[in-house]
């Protein structure tokens, strides 16, 4: 969940946040760059550029969306983080946060809904049409059936994320979902919110989700009258030696203040062996395992609150970083989403990290838009781009009409 979102649901978030926050990104978006030991092998360059998703299709969409919308102010607020594919037989499934309030509500005999902004929505189509005609899966995340398994759920005011993976066969879960979603806390005191990742799983093609608890807090621990800190909604990579899955986010470093100061990291990762997550995330007791930060090494801090390293200080705070592996380079791409402006860099162990390159510059366009994008390959694994490949982006224009404007656009990116 970036600016935009927060800007828009003003209930809970205040102009003055969406001030601070679009100031410091763009403070950041100009700040000196340092060395770094990688080349780049890709020079990603724009080929072509598509809506797949017209601000019409997609109120048209909420329209039919099952179960029925109840906020009927925000309207259908889809995708409102970077959108997760997987392929299907004929088409594709799309996951994406709907970020309108979903309120308890009985429909066709069932509940639905958890009282909270955002969603896991599905919908199904193809690359050049994401919403397609089925009506959109609009559901929320069911608490695991441990409470202790999140004890926090409750304290979330969202619940989000897009971010999915099908389990391939041969592993627990098999033919399964796994997904990275984004919640918040909200800070009372400063109208914002203090982010956090989590996972959950479907067994029944993204029509039900259940909790497996968080996997990622930064640093500073949550109070009240702290700054607000989006973490974004980041996706899940398999490390080189594909023991490991990664997860890459911004962390704030505790410095004994609510503010930011200068503890932010650009790019920090995190880790956890696939076994012992699959077999956790799909057991008898669902729940998500413990990562680890790398910051001396691996052993020494954890994914809930531990110390991190920086591992690419050129890197912009975005609250949002997207990683994938492609199979053509043989290394790993970041797309960095700074709000209204998107950066390249790409790494062959996913730890050392090239200097940033400009790939989209969306304050040089009608309404400055601010976008939550995602890589998106070619093949059949959308997960593995290839020397082409796309980015799928929410444009939310930044001309007050909000959501009612917001499109989903694609750009086709080469290599050079």
């Amino acid at each position: 969940m970036q600016t935009a979102k927060l800007c828009n649901l003003s209930i809970l978030h205040s102009p003055s946040l969406c001030a601070a926050l679009s100031a410091f990104a763009a403070m950041l978006l100009t700040a000196p760059t340092s060395a770094q030991t990688v080349t780049a092998l890709c020079t990603p360059k724009i080929v072509a550029n598509k809506v797949v998703a017209t601000a019409t299709q997609r109120a048209t969409a909420g329209e039919l969306a099952q179960p029925p919308l109840t906020d009927h102010a925000n309207g259908f607020a889809w995708p409102d983080t970077p959108l997760g594919a997987v392929k299907l037989e004929n088409g594709y499934a799309f996951f994406g946060s709907d970020g309108a309030f979903h309120s308890r509500q009985q429909w066709q005999g069932h509940w639905y809904g958890n009282n909270k902004y955002g969603s896991i929505t599905r919908t199904l189509g193809t690359l050049d049409d994401p919403l397609g005609t089925a009506p959109p899966v609009d559901v929320t995340i069911h608490p695991n059936p441990d409470s202790t398994v999140n004890p926090f759920y409750a304290s979330y005011d969202y619940m989000g994320g897009g971010p999915v993976y099908r389990i391939p066969e041969g592993s627990p879960g098999a033919g399964k979902l796994l997904l990275v979603y984004h919640a918040e806390i909200p800070t009372i005191t400063t109208q914002s919110f203090y982010s956090v990742l989590a996972l959950a799983t479907s067994s029944d093609e993204g029509t039900n989700w259940t909790d497996l608890g968080e996997i990622i807090r930064v640093n500073q621990g949550y109070r009240t009258d702290m700054d607000g800190f989006d973490i974004g909604d980041s996706s899940l990579v398999l490390s080189p030696d594909h023991k490991y899955v990664y997860i890459f986010f911004p962390d704030w470093l505790a410095n004994g203040t609510t503010h930011w100061g200068n503890t932010v990291t650009s790019v920090s990762v995190a880790r956890a062996r696939v076994d012992e997550l699959l077999k956790a995330a799909f057991g008898p007791t669902p729940h998500a395992v413990a990562f680890e930060k790398y910051y001396a090494g691996w052993q020494l801090d954890q994914g809930l609150g531990g110390y991190s390293k920086d591992l690419n200080t050129s890197t912009p705070y975005g609250g949002n970083m997207q990683v994938a592996y492609n199979s053509d380079l043989k290394r790993y791409q970041m797309m960095v989403n700074a709000g209204v402006v998107l950066y390249y860099a790409e790494s062959p162990d996913g730890l050392s990290w090239s200097n940033l390159s400009l790939l989209y510059d969306f304050r040089q366009v009608k309404d400055q838009p601010s976008v939550y994008a995602a890589f998106v390959g070619m093949g059949d694994e959308p997960h593995v781009l290839g020397k082409e490949f796309y980015v799928f982006y929410t444009s939310y224009p930044n001309n007050g009409e909000g959501w009612n404007g917001a499109t989903v656009n694609r750009f086709t990116v080469s290599c050079q």
